[in-house]
Protein backbone atom coordinates (compact mmCIF):
# COMPACT_ATOMS: atom_id res chain seq x y z
CA UNK A 1 0.00 0.00 0.00
CA UNK A 2 1.16 3.73 -0.52
CA UNK A 3 3.05 5.53 2.36
CA UNK A 4 0.28 6.23 5.14
CA UNK A 5 0.92 9.86 6.77
CA UNK A 6 -0.74 9.96 10.22
CA UNK A 7 -2.45 12.92 11.44
CA UNK A 8 -1.53 14.79 14.43
CA UNK A 9 -4.84 14.29 17.04
CA UNK A 10 -6.21 17.87 17.65
CA UNK A 11 -4.46 19.57 14.55
CA UNK A 12 -6.89 21.78 13.02
CA UNK A 13 -6.30 22.60 8.81
CA UNK A 14 -9.42 24.81 8.85
CA UNK A 15 -10.65 27.31 12.08
CA UNK A 16 -14.77 27.16 11.36
CA UNK A 17 -15.15 23.95 13.03
CA UNK A 18 -13.79 24.66 16.76
CA UNK A 19 -12.18 21.54 18.60
CA UNK A 20 -11.48 20.19 21.90
CA UNK A 21 -8.00 18.35 21.80
CA UNK A 22 -9.00 14.80 23.26
CA UNK A 23 -8.52 13.94 26.89
CA UNK A 24 -6.84 11.07 25.72
CA UNK A 25 -5.25 10.91 22.29
CA UNK A 26 -4.77 7.24 20.67
CA UNK A 27 -1.01 6.63 19.91
CA UNK A 28 -0.98 6.16 16.34
CA UNK A 29 2.24 5.67 15.74
CA UNK A 30 1.79 2.86 18.09
CA UNK A 31 -1.35 1.09 16.52
CA UNK A 32 0.15 1.61 13.09
CA UNK A 33 3.33 -0.46 13.90
CA UNK A 34 0.95 -3.21 15.56
CA UNK A 35 -1.12 -2.99 12.41
CA UNK A 36 1.79 -3.26 10.01
CA UNK A 37 2.88 -6.14 12.36
CA UNK A 38 -0.47 -7.84 12.12
CA UNK A 39 -0.36 -7.93 8.74
CA UNK A 40 2.65 -8.89 8.26
CA UNK A 41 1.90 -11.84 10.49
CA UNK A 42 -1.70 -12.67 8.90
CA UNK A 43 -0.93 -11.97 5.32
CA UNK A 44 0.57 -15.68 4.48
CA UNK A 45 -2.31 -17.24 6.13
CA UNK A 46 -4.97 -15.21 4.12
CA UNK A 47 -5.91 -16.73 0.87
CA UNK A 48 -5.32 -14.35 -2.54
CA UNK A 49 -7.22 -11.94 -3.60
CA UNK A 50 -10.51 -13.28 -6.11
CA UNK A 51 -8.82 -13.30 -9.81
CA UNK A 52 -9.60 -10.23 -11.95
CA UNK A 53 -11.55 -11.98 -14.62
CA UNK A 54 -13.62 -13.59 -11.57
CA UNK A 55 -14.09 -10.75 -10.31
CA UNK A 56 -14.98 -9.01 -13.86
CA UNK A 57 -17.75 -11.52 -14.06
CA UNK A 58 -19.01 -10.77 -10.88
CA UNK A 59 -19.68 -7.26 -11.30
CA UNK A 60 -21.09 -8.11 -14.73
CA UNK A 61 -23.61 -10.55 -13.30
CA UNK A 62 -24.53 -7.62 -10.70
CA UNK A 63 -24.57 -5.04 -12.99
CA UNK A 64 -27.10 -6.62 -15.02
CA UNK A 65 -29.40 -7.59 -12.53
CA UNK A 66 -29.02 -3.87 -11.92
CA UNK A 67 -29.61 -2.90 -15.36
CA UNK A 68 -33.08 -5.27 -15.54
CA UNK A 69 -34.19 -3.93 -12.52
CA UNK A 70 -34.21 -0.36 -13.04
CA UNK A 71 -35.87 -0.93 -16.44
CA UNK A 72 -38.83 -2.44 -14.96
CA UNK A 73 -38.46 -0.12 -12.45
CA UNK A 74 -38.70 2.77 -14.57
CA UNK A 75 -41.99 0.98 -16.64
CA UNK A 76 -43.53 0.68 -12.42
CA UNK A 77 -43.02 4.52 -11.92
CA UNK A 78 -44.15 5.63 -15.27
CA UNK A 79 -47.31 3.49 -14.40
CA UNK A 80 -47.52 5.23 -10.95
CA UNK A 81 -46.26 2.18 -8.86
CA UNK A 82 -43.56 2.51 -6.20
CA UNK A 83 -43.34 -1.12 -5.56
CA UNK A 84 -39.67 -1.13 -7.35
CA UNK A 85 -37.25 -3.97 -7.33
CA UNK A 86 -34.29 -3.76 -4.94
CA UNK A 87 -31.10 -2.43 -5.36
CA UNK A 88 -29.59 -4.23 -2.70
CA UNK A 89 -31.00 -5.66 0.57
CA UNK A 90 -29.97 -4.87 3.90
CA UNK A 91 -29.35 -8.45 6.20
CA UNK A 92 -29.61 -7.76 10.09
CA UNK A 93 -27.70 -11.19 11.01
CA UNK A 94 -28.21 -11.18 14.18
CA UNK A 95 -28.82 -9.09 17.20
CA UNK A 96 -26.01 -9.72 19.18
CA UNK A 97 -22.95 -6.78 19.78
CA UNK A 98 -20.26 -6.50 21.57
CA UNK A 99 -20.50 -2.80 22.07
CA UNK A 100 -23.63 -0.83 23.28
CA UNK A 101 -23.17 2.21 21.64
CA UNK A 102 -25.36 5.08 23.44
CA UNK A 103 -26.31 6.19 20.23
CA UNK A 104 -27.47 2.68 18.27
CA UNK A 105 -30.83 1.55 18.08
CA UNK A 106 -32.49 -1.27 15.21
CA UNK A 107 -34.64 1.92 14.06
CA UNK A 108 -37.34 1.08 16.38
CA UNK A 109 -35.69 2.23 19.10
CA UNK A 110 -34.78 -0.76 20.74
CA UNK A 111 -30.46 -1.60 21.52
CA UNK A 112 -30.09 -4.68 19.86
CA UNK A 113 -27.65 -6.15 22.54
CA UNK A 114 -31.05 -6.05 24.39
CA UNK A 115 -33.55 -7.67 21.95
CA UNK A 116 -34.33 -11.43 22.04
CA UNK A 117 -32.37 -13.79 19.83
CA UNK A 118 -34.25 -16.62 19.37
CA UNK A 119 -34.82 -17.70 15.66
CA UNK A 120 -32.21 -16.35 14.58
CA UNK A 121 -31.34 -17.63 10.87
CA UNK A 122 -28.88 -20.54 10.92
CA UNK A 123 -26.05 -21.21 8.05
CA UNK A 124 -28.33 -22.90 6.00
CA UNK A 125 -31.12 -20.14 6.59
CA UNK A 126 -28.72 -18.06 5.76
CA UNK A 127 -27.49 -19.04 2.79
CA UNK A 128 -31.05 -20.03 1.16
CA UNK A 129 -32.01 -16.08 1.96
CA UNK A 130 -29.14 -15.42 0.10
CA UNK A 131 -30.23 -17.08 -2.97
CA UNK A 132 -33.89 -15.56 -2.73
CA UNK A 133 -32.83 -11.85 -2.59
CA UNK A 134 -30.21 -12.72 -5.31
CA UNK A 135 -32.75 -13.34 -7.95
CA UNK A 136 -33.63 -9.46 -8.06
CA UNK A 137 -31.07 -7.79 -5.62
CA UNK A 138 -27.45 -7.21 -7.10
CA UNK A 139 -25.93 -6.47 -3.61
CA UNK A 140 -25.97 -7.80 -0.29
CA UNK A 141 -25.24 -5.48 2.68
CA UNK A 142 -24.22 -7.44 6.03
CA UNK A 143 -24.94 -5.35 9.03
CA UNK A 144 -25.90 -5.70 13.26
CA UNK A 145 -25.72 -6.06 15.94
CA UNK A 146 -22.13 -6.69 15.27
CA UNK A 147 -21.93 -9.12 12.19
CA UNK A 148 -18.69 -10.32 13.18
CA UNK A 149 -19.98 -12.07 16.03
CA UNK A 150 -21.43 -14.09 13.75
CA UNK A 151 -18.82 -17.59 13.34
CA UNK A 152 -20.37 -17.97 9.93
CA UNK A 153 -20.26 -14.82 8.07
CA UNK A 154 -17.26 -16.21 5.89
CA UNK A 155 -18.84 -19.07 4.88
CA UNK A 156 -22.22 -16.62 4.13
CA UNK A 157 -19.74 -14.08 2.32
CA UNK A 158 -18.34 -16.54 -0.15
CA UNK A 159 -21.67 -17.70 -1.24
CA UNK A 160 -22.73 -14.41 -1.57
CA UNK A 161 -19.92 -14.19 -4.11
CA UNK A 162 -20.27 -17.56 -5.38
CA UNK A 163 -23.70 -16.15 -6.13
CA UNK A 164 -22.28 -13.24 -8.15
CA UNK A 165 -23.44 -10.39 -5.57
CA UNK A 166 -21.54 -7.19 -5.77
CA UNK A 167 -20.52 -5.11 -3.68
CA UNK A 168 -20.37 -7.41 -0.73
CA UNK A 169 -21.02 -5.11 1.75
CA UNK A 170 -20.15 -5.21 5.91
CA UNK A 171 -20.82 -2.60 8.72
CA UNK A 172 -18.69 -3.49 11.37
CA UNK A 173 -17.28 -2.11 14.70
CA UNK A 174 -13.91 -3.92 13.57
CA UNK A 175 -12.84 -4.54 17.09
CA UNK A 176 -12.29 -8.07 16.94
CA UNK A 177 -10.28 -8.76 12.98
CA UNK A 178 -7.10 -8.80 14.47
CA UNK A 179 -8.22 -12.10 16.49
CA UNK A 180 -10.49 -13.83 13.23
CA UNK A 181 -7.92 -13.43 10.69
CA UNK A 182 -5.43 -15.57 12.85
CA UNK A 183 -8.42 -18.31 12.28
CA UNK A 184 -8.60 -21.00 9.07
CA UNK A 185 -12.29 -20.20 8.91
CA UNK A 186 -11.25 -16.44 8.26
CA UNK A 187 -9.02 -17.00 5.57
CA UNK A 188 -10.98 -16.00 2.45
CA UNK A 189 -13.27 -13.24 4.11
CA UNK A 190 -11.08 -10.55 2.63
CA UNK A 191 -10.89 -12.58 -0.52
CA UNK A 192 -15.24 -12.39 -0.61
CA UNK A 193 -16.35 -8.88 0.56
CA UNK A 194 -15.92 -5.70 -1.39
CA UNK A 195 -16.28 -3.16 1.27
CA UNK A 196 -15.85 -3.04 4.75
CA UNK A 197 -17.69 -0.12 6.32
CA UNK A 198 -15.67 -0.06 10.04
CA UNK A 199 -17.83 2.55 12.70
CA UNK A 200 -15.41 5.06 13.60
CA UNK A 201 -17.01 8.14 15.78
CA UNK A 202 -13.82 10.30 17.24
CA UNK A 203 -10.43 9.64 17.86
CA UNK A 204 -10.70 10.21 21.83
CA UNK A 205 -10.56 7.21 23.60
CA UNK A 206 -12.05 8.17 27.14
CA UNK A 207 -15.03 9.70 24.99
CA UNK A 208 -15.12 6.32 23.06
CA UNK A 209 -15.45 4.10 25.58
CA UNK A 210 -17.93 5.91 27.38
CA UNK A 211 -19.58 6.33 23.86
CA UNK A 212 -19.23 2.68 22.73
CA UNK A 213 -19.76 1.37 26.09
CA UNK A 214 -16.42 -1.00 25.98
CA UNK A 215 -12.95 -0.83 27.29
CA UNK A 216 -10.42 -0.90 24.79
CA UNK A 217 -12.01 2.06 21.46
CA UNK A 218 -8.25 1.75 20.54
CA UNK A 219 -8.78 -1.93 18.74
CA UNK A 220 -10.96 -0.47 16.47
CA UNK A 221 -8.51 2.03 15.31
CA UNK A 222 -5.21 -0.49 15.72
CA UNK A 223 -7.78 -2.50 13.17
CA UNK A 224 -8.65 0.09 10.78
CA UNK A 225 -4.83 0.87 10.49
CA UNK A 226 -5.39 -3.02 9.77
CA UNK A 227 -7.40 -3.37 7.04
CA UNK A 228 -6.07 -0.35 5.25
CA UNK A 229 -2.61 -2.23 5.17
CA UNK A 230 -4.29 -4.80 3.29
CA UNK A 231 -7.54 -3.11 1.01
CA UNK A 232 -5.31 -2.25 -1.46
CA UNK A 233 -4.05 -6.26 -1.87
CA UNK A 234 -7.43 -7.08 -1.24
CA UNK A 235 -9.24 -4.65 -3.60
CA UNK A 236 -11.42 -3.88 -1.13
CA UNK A 237 -13.42 -0.36 -0.72
CA UNK A 238 -12.65 0.90 2.96
CA UNK A 239 -14.93 2.80 4.33
CA UNK A 240 -15.49 4.63 8.03
CA UNK A 241 -18.99 5.42 8.98
CA UNK A 242 -19.11 8.74 11.60
CA UNK A 243 -22.43 9.10 13.69
CA UNK A 244 -22.24 12.91 14.18
CA UNK A 245 -24.32 13.13 17.69
CA UNK A 246 -25.24 16.72 19.40
CA UNK A 247 -22.59 18.51 21.04
CA UNK A 248 -20.05 16.41 19.87
CA UNK A 249 -19.58 17.81 16.52
CA UNK A 250 -15.30 18.12 17.02
CA UNK A 251 -15.16 13.97 17.23
CA UNK A 252 -16.64 13.70 13.98
CA UNK A 253 -14.28 16.79 12.58
CA UNK A 254 -11.21 14.48 13.61
CA UNK A 255 -12.59 11.74 12.01
CA UNK A 256 -12.67 13.47 8.73
CA UNK A 257 -9.82 14.65 8.80
CA UNK A 258 -8.35 11.23 9.94
CA UNK A 259 -9.86 9.27 7.03
CA UNK A 260 -8.36 12.04 4.70
CA UNK A 261 -5.02 11.48 6.16
CA UNK A 262 -4.92 7.53 5.90
CA UNK A 263 -6.96 7.33 2.47
CA UNK A 264 -9.99 6.03 3.33
CA UNK A 265 -13.76 7.28 2.69
CA UNK A 266 -15.84 9.17 5.21
CA UNK A 267 -19.35 8.76 5.21
CA UNK A 268 -21.29 11.14 7.41
CA UNK A 269 -24.34 9.94 9.53
CA UNK A 270 -26.41 12.35 11.31
CA UNK A 271 -27.36 10.80 14.77
CA UNK A 272 -31.00 9.37 14.77
CA UNK A 273 -33.42 8.22 17.14
CA UNK A 274 -35.54 5.47 15.90
CA UNK A 275 -37.09 7.30 12.65
CA UNK A 276 -36.07 10.62 13.74
CA UNK A 277 -33.10 13.34 12.92
CA UNK A 278 -31.43 13.65 16.23
CA UNK A 279 -33.11 16.59 18.04
CA UNK A 280 -31.39 20.18 17.86
CA UNK A 281 -28.00 18.28 15.45
CA UNK A 282 -29.56 20.74 12.29
CA UNK A 283 -29.83 23.82 14.31
CA UNK A 284 -26.41 23.27 15.72
CA UNK A 285 -23.85 26.10 13.85
CA UNK A 286 -21.35 23.76 14.38
CA UNK A 287 -23.27 21.08 12.97
CA UNK A 288 -23.91 22.95 9.81
CA UNK A 289 -20.24 24.42 9.57
CA UNK A 290 -18.88 20.82 9.48
CA UNK A 291 -21.66 19.94 6.85
CA UNK A 292 -20.23 22.71 4.68
CA UNK A 293 -16.98 21.49 5.63
CA UNK A 294 -17.90 18.12 4.21
CA UNK A 295 -19.15 19.31 0.88
CA UNK A 296 -16.20 21.20 -0.03
CA UNK A 297 -14.19 18.82 1.00
CA UNK A 298 -16.86 16.33 -1.10
CA UNK A 299 -15.76 19.45 -4.36
CA UNK A 300 -11.72 19.08 -3.50
CA UNK A 301 -11.51 15.50 -4.07
CA UNK A 302 -11.65 13.86 -0.24
CA UNK A 303 -13.13 10.51 -0.48
CA UNK A 304 -16.46 11.46 1.04
CA UNK A 305 -18.97 8.50 0.48
CA UNK A 306 -22.01 9.78 -2.66
CA UNK A 307 -22.57 12.01 -4.50
CA UNK A 308 -22.39 15.83 -4.03
CA UNK A 309 -26.04 16.42 -4.70
CA UNK A 310 -26.65 13.13 -2.15
CA UNK A 311 -24.59 14.76 0.53
CA UNK A 312 -26.04 17.97 0.10
CA UNK A 313 -29.32 16.54 0.90
CA UNK A 314 -28.29 14.35 3.77
CA UNK A 315 -26.10 16.79 5.33
CA UNK A 316 -29.11 19.26 5.52
CA UNK A 317 -31.84 16.70 5.68
CA UNK A 318 -33.69 17.56 2.63
CA UNK A 319 -37.09 16.59 2.22
CA UNK A 320 -36.83 13.35 0.13
CA UNK A 321 -38.24 10.69 -2.29
CA UNK A 322 -37.88 7.88 0.13
CA UNK A 323 -38.18 4.44 -1.86
CA UNK A 324 -37.83 1.36 0.72
CA UNK A 325 -38.79 -1.18 -1.34
CA UNK A 326 -35.24 -0.84 -2.87
CA UNK A 327 -33.26 -1.32 0.00
CA UNK A 328 -35.09 -4.00 1.51
CA UNK A 329 -34.42 -4.94 5.36
CA UNK A 330 -34.53 -8.19 6.22
CA UNK A 331 -34.34 -8.91 9.93
CA UNK A 332 -32.36 -11.60 12.15
CA UNK A 333 -35.00 -14.33 11.79
CA UNK A 334 -35.52 -13.77 7.92
CA UNK A 335 -38.61 -11.71 8.10
CA UNK A 336 -38.56 -8.84 5.70
CA UNK A 337 -39.76 -5.35 7.02
CA UNK A 338 -42.56 -4.45 4.47
CA UNK A 339 -42.52 -1.47 3.30
CA UNK A 340 -39.91 -0.26 6.18
CA UNK A 341 -38.17 -0.78 9.24
CA UNK A 342 -38.05 2.22 10.64
CA UNK A 343 -41.89 3.38 9.69
CA UNK A 344 -43.06 5.56 12.64
CA UNK A 345 -46.77 6.10 12.22
CA UNK A 346 -48.01 2.90 10.07
CA UNK A 347 -47.14 -0.48 11.52
CA UNK A 348 -44.72 -2.11 8.73
CA UNK A 349 -45.89 -5.98 8.85
CA UNK A 350 -42.80 -9.02 8.90
CA UNK A 351 -43.04 -11.14 5.72
CA UNK A 352 -40.59 -14.53 5.94
CA UNK A 353 -38.85 -14.19 2.93
CA UNK A 354 -37.84 -18.23 2.81
CA UNK A 355 -41.23 -18.75 2.19
CA UNK A 356 -40.64 -17.78 -1.34
CA UNK A 357 -38.46 -18.85 -3.76
CA UNK A 358 -38.17 -15.50 -5.84
CA UNK A 359 -37.97 -11.70 -4.89
CA UNK A 360 -41.41 -11.15 -7.69
CA UNK A 361 -43.05 -13.93 -5.58
CA UNK A 362 -42.10 -12.28 -2.58
CA UNK A 363 -42.86 -8.67 -3.70
CA UNK A 364 -46.66 -9.60 -4.33
CA UNK A 365 -47.16 -10.92 -1.35
CA UNK A 366 -45.86 -7.76 0.45
CA UNK A 367 -47.80 -5.32 -1.86
CA UNK A 368 -51.20 -7.39 -1.60
CA UNK A 369 -50.58 -6.66 2.73
CA UNK A 370 -49.25 -2.76 2.25
CA UNK A 371 -49.35 -1.12 -1.25
CA UNK A 372 -45.79 0.67 -0.74
CA UNK A 373 -46.91 3.53 -3.34
CA UNK A 374 -47.43 6.76 -1.45
CA UNK A 375 -46.43 4.93 1.61
CA UNK A 376 -43.42 7.72 2.26
CA UNK A 377 -46.16 10.73 3.00
CA UNK A 378 -48.16 8.18 5.67
CA UNK A 379 -44.89 6.72 7.61
CA UNK A 380 -44.25 9.65 9.82
CA UNK A 381 -40.72 9.27 9.89
CA UNK A 382 -38.02 12.24 9.02
CA UNK A 383 -34.94 9.76 8.79
CA UNK A 384 -31.61 11.47 7.72
CA UNK A 385 -29.89 8.40 6.68
CA UNK A 386 -27.88 7.96 3.81
CA UNK A 387 -29.13 4.80 2.94
CA UNK A 388 -32.67 6.62 2.55
CA UNK A 389 -31.00 8.87 0.60
CA UNK A 390 -29.67 6.99 -1.93
CA UNK A 391 -32.91 5.64 -2.90
CA UNK A 392 -33.47 9.15 -3.74
CA UNK A 393 -31.07 9.49 -5.53
CA UNK A 394 -32.26 6.62 -7.55
CA UNK A 395 -35.71 8.18 -7.22
CA UNK A 396 -34.13 10.83 -9.10
CA UNK A 397 -32.14 8.48 -11.24
CA UNK A 398 -35.50 6.91 -12.50
CA UNK A 399 -36.28 10.39 -14.91
CA UNK A 400 -32.75 11.34 -14.83
CA UNK A 401 -30.55 8.48 -16.31
CA UNK A 402 -27.33 10.33 -16.48
CA UNK A 403 -27.52 11.55 -13.26
CA UNK A 404 -28.00 8.46 -11.80
CA UNK A 405 -25.01 6.78 -13.63
CA UNK A 406 -22.97 9.29 -11.89
CA UNK A 407 -24.30 7.45 -8.48
CA UNK A 408 -23.34 4.42 -9.10
CA UNK A 409 -20.25 5.20 -10.71
CA UNK A 410 -19.35 6.32 -7.11
CA UNK A 411 -20.92 4.11 -5.24
CA UNK A 412 -19.02 1.22 -7.24
CA UNK A 413 -15.52 2.84 -7.42
CA UNK A 414 -12.41 2.39 -5.04
CA UNK A 415 -10.55 5.30 -6.27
Amino acid sequence: MSQVHLPVVGQRRDTHVSAELPRRAPDLARLRDEARALAAQIRPSLAPPEPRVRQARRVAASLGTAARGYVQNRRRARAGREDFLPLYFIWTTHRACNFLCTYCDDHRGAKYPELPKEGTLDTAGGRRLLEVMRTRASSVYFAGGEPTLRKDLPELAAHARALDYHPIVINTNASAFDRLFKLPSWRTFLTDIDTIVVSLDGLDLEWLAQTWVTKRPEDVIRNLLLLRELADEYRVKLMVNCVIQPGQIAHARAVLDFARDIGVWFTPVPMNVAAQVSAGLLDDPEYRALAELILERKRQGQRITGSLRMNERLLFSAPLECRNTLKPHVDYDGALYWPCKASAAVEPVRVPVLAHDHVDALWADCTARIDPTGFASRCGGRCNWAQNYSTDAYAHGLTHPLSLLGEVAGFLGRA
